[in-house]
């Protein structure tokens, strides 16, 4: 995740954190969170340790919780819109710690001012995510196998799409 978003930082807010962050999570249920855990230590120690950083302790978490309570749904549509949503909301809750240190004028205006970032956050979470998903995710299905690794995948019936019962 955080090489990827340090070889794509030329572009302002495009980069694959998001549709990694829902693979992890697909494949790895709640165990996802150390990998999110690692990338925010990782952006911290590269970046420093701003107001942002603080803020990035809630917001990748929360982009896997979705992902963790949706992860039978292999939809590529589905996990875009999740990842352009999230994107698309990224400033206003990058705006929370600012009600409590000028006021909500304040949130609103850092919000606001960000908002055509936060556009092109959606946008860039939407298209990856849409175009990405199934190559990376069979990818990972490979990777696992060869590796003869357990992912925390549930296993969905080919009929209706509902998660099996676990075996053993």
């Amino acid at each position: 995740m955080f090489a990827l978003q340090v070889a794509m930082a030329s572009i302002p807010n495009v980069h694959l954190t998001a549709v990694l962050i829902i693979l992890t999570a697909v494949f790895f249920g709640w165990k996802c969170l150390y990998s999110v855990a690692v990338f925010v230590m990782l952006e911290g120690l590269v970046w420093g340790f701003g107001l942002w950083w603080f803020c990035y302790w809630y917001l990748w978490p929360l982009l896997a919780v979705p992902a963790v309570l949706l992860r039978a749904n292999r939809s590529p549509f589905i996990w875009a819109a999740v990842a352009g949503l999230h994107g698309l909301l990224f400033g206003a809750l990058c705006s929370v710690p600012f009600v409590f240190i000028g006021g909500i004028e304040m949130a609103v205006s850092y919000w606001v001012s960000g908002i055509s970032f936060d556009l092109i956050h959606c946008a860039g979470n939407f298209t990856l995510t849409l175009i990405l998903f199934k190559p990376l995710y069979t990818a990972m299905e490979k990777a696992m196998a060869l590796s003869g690794g357990k992912s925390g995948k549930p296993e969905v019936c080919e009929e209706n799409g509902a998660e099996l019962p676990r075996q053993g």
